[in-house]
């Protein structure tokens, strides 16, 4: 092979690398400050209810922390807080007349996420969409559409 189309060859994989890198970048679900973002630790299904997990976590020296959200009212939080699939919407869970997930969420600062970069957790629980619901999505305040989510039986 000549030194040019050796070079050309390199050239072409490293381009390749970085958007590759970035395209996985792009797929995190970023907060609103656009320097944590969330993913998803576990979605399991228990009958007709869904449990979902987030992480959220930071690479960004020096991470003040956030209020991604606060004290939404009950008449408020399932336009706020849902999955959806093929368009429909299921809601949270209500247990004991609570609604079943975090009355506010705020993340945590972090000056040293390459020690730890974990700010923050997040569980709810939610109407299971049927089971062949594809392209599950998890949409929160002040966070980027998390998702496709793939939901395990228990």
């Amino acid at each position: 092979m000549s030194p040019f189309r050796g070079l050309l060859a390199t050239v072409l994989i490293s381009l390749i690398s970085c958007a590759l890198a970035h395209a996985g970048d792009d797929a995190r679900a970023l907060t609103g400050s656009g320097k944590a973002w969330a993913t998803v630790r576990k979605a399991v299904r228990q009958g007709d209810t869904v449990r979902i997990e987030l992480r959220f976590e930071t690479d960004y020296a020096g991470y003040s922390g956030e209020i991604v959200y606060e004290k939404l009212p009950d008449d408020a939080i399932d336009g706020a807080i849902y999955l959806s699939s093929g368009g429909e919407r299921f809601l949270l869970r209500r247990e004991n007349g609570k609604v079943a997930a975090p009355g506010e969420l705020r993340l945590k600062f972090n000056y040293a996420p390459e020690k730890n970069p974990r700010v923050g957790d997040w569980k709810a629980a939610f109407a299971a969409p049927p089971a062949d619901a594809a392209d599950i999505m998890l949409v929160l305040p002040n966070v980027a559409p998390i998702g496709p989510i793939a939901i395990k039986a228990q």
